[in-house]
């Protein structure tokens, strides 16, 4: 349900400074820089390329005087205080929509409620005519020798 992706935004450890994400998204496929690092593209599951600014809170544009002294204030309390729990705290947090995470959480209560009648099915059958499939055997159609 989307992805993540951030230039110059990412910590020592990898993880991405935003999280970007739409209602009518699939699985990302791919992703991929513009030449200028300003615009990330991602192709997925229902074949649109989606073009995202690399830095969600940064205007398109031309920034005035006052909001480009505006944003280099923000970025140099943000190194000043970058020590502080806190502000550590506030700056690597991130927000997923409230319908994003329901409906994570709903399709990970489906699959528990999937794994476990597929569990009871096995243990009250009869001995040999019910077998558990993996997750990965379960989407292969047919195999050829």
């Amino acid at each position: 349900e989307g992805g993540t992706a951030s230039h110059g935004g990412y910590g020592s450890n990898g993880t991405a400074r935003d999280i970007y994400h739409t209602k009518r998204m699939q699985r990302i496929f791919c992703v991929g820089y513009t030449l200028d690092h300003k615009y990330i593209l991602s192709g997925s599951d229902d074949t649109n390329i989606r073009m995202w600014k690399a830095r969600s809170s940064e205007k398109i544009g031309q920034l005035s005087a006052r909001e480009e002294s505006s944003l280099q204030y923000r970025q140099a309390l943000v190194q000043k205080y970058a020590h502080l729990p806190e502000v550590k705290r506030i700056h690597k947090a991130r927000r997923v929509p409230k319908f994003i995470k329901k409906e994570t959480e709903q399709a990970m209560v489906q699959k528990e409620k999937r794994r476990r009648k597929e569990t009871n099915v096995i243990k009250h059958s009869k001995l040999g005519t019910q077998r558990y499939t993996d997750e990965k055997g379960k989407v292969v159609v047919k195999t050829v020798d």
